[in-house]
């Protein structure tokens, strides 16, 4: 389970930064599905800083892929920032 945890205050565009728990191990592709499978949120997920490693969902649908060889490694931490149905997702990986 992905448990977020408001870590900033909430700025002047209503958005927040969070930490992210993982209470179990997560790989890149079951990170996404589990954040995709949430119906009611849209935003992106980027993957060690990288932009060309970048996926956008938005409610219960991935817009756009990971490539392949980023998919299955392991996350080492997550962070997210967002607010209201907006959240977007910064992971690295071991």
């Amino acid at each position: 389970m992905i448990k977020l945890t408001q870590n900033t205050k909430v700025g002047g565009d209503e958005t927040a930064g969070y930490s992210v728990e993982l209470t179990e191990e997560y790989t890149v592709k079951k990170f996404v599905d589990e954040v995709v499978s949430n119906e009611g949120e849209w935003g992106s997920i980027i993957v060690n800083n990288d932009y060309s490693s970048i996926c956008e969902y938005k409610w219960g649908e991935l817009l756009s892929e990971l490539p392949a060889n980023v998919l299955n490694k392991k996350v080492a931490t997550a962070k997210a920032s967002g607010g209201w149905s907006n959240m977007n997702y910064l992971l690295t990986t071991k």
